[in-house]
């Protein structure tokens, strides 16, 4: 007795004596979608959710999935077209289209693989350069550092030298105090010896 069913629908909510609602905005005051009296909206929802779900699943999975499916079906086949892919009938066997695809799997693959291995290539060609640079570093280092150690070497040397050298002047020089001392002094009793003293 409801049928025709008349329908408002919004997203927009409104504030209506307190309380938010759902509904239209008209300059005679607001449509609300969940009152019976302004909207089937309620009814529509009963009937399709409550009273005639299981209609709906039915006509959904036999009528349209099976369009659907039977769409899909012909164009793979090729005896129908693809709206959603081609814009006219397939020519080609369902063989031939697999086979297509095979290369192109292959031919995708093979490039992967090529770019991957360059990757691999230059990774280690920069490895090989980083240790390269390293051993010369150390090398570097290890030569600054042997001469180094013979500057230092030498200049131990060269004190080594000439502390010797000193060394030998000083004990010349004691043993000239030495004699000079010995000499003074046979002088001395010499002279004690003819009375002399001084």
């Amino acid at each position: 007795d409801h049928v025709p069913l008349a329908v408002v629908g919004s997203t927009l909510v409104f504030e209506v004596n307190g309380r938010k609602v759902r509904g239209r905005q008209y300059p005679w005051g607001v449509a609300e979608v969940e009152n019976g009296e302004h909207c089937d909206f309620s009814l529509l929802r009963n009937m399709l959710i409550r009273t005639h779900m299981q209609d709906l699943k039915d006509i959904t999975n036999n009528v349209h999935y099976e369009n659907y499916r039977s769409r899909k079906l012909a164009a793979v086949t090729g005896n129908g077209i693809d709206a959603s892919k081609t814009k006219g009938p397939l020519t080609r066997s369902p063989l031939a289209e697999m086979e297509e695809e095979r290369r192109e799997h292959v031919a995708k693959m093979k490039k992967m693989e090529t770019e991957m291995e360059q990757v691999f290539e230059m990774k280690v060609k920069e490895k090989k350069q980083k240790l390269k640079d390293s051993e010369n570093e150390l090398q570097r280092r290890h030569e600054q550092m042997k001469k180094n150690l013979e500057a230092q070497y030498k200049e131990l040397e060269e004190k080594r030298k000439q502390f010797e050298e000193e060394k030998a002047a000083w004990e010349m020089e004691q043993r000239v105090l030495e004699q000079q001392r010995l000499d003074s002094s046979k002088t001395m009793e010499k002279n004690k010896k003819k009375g002399k003293i001084f």
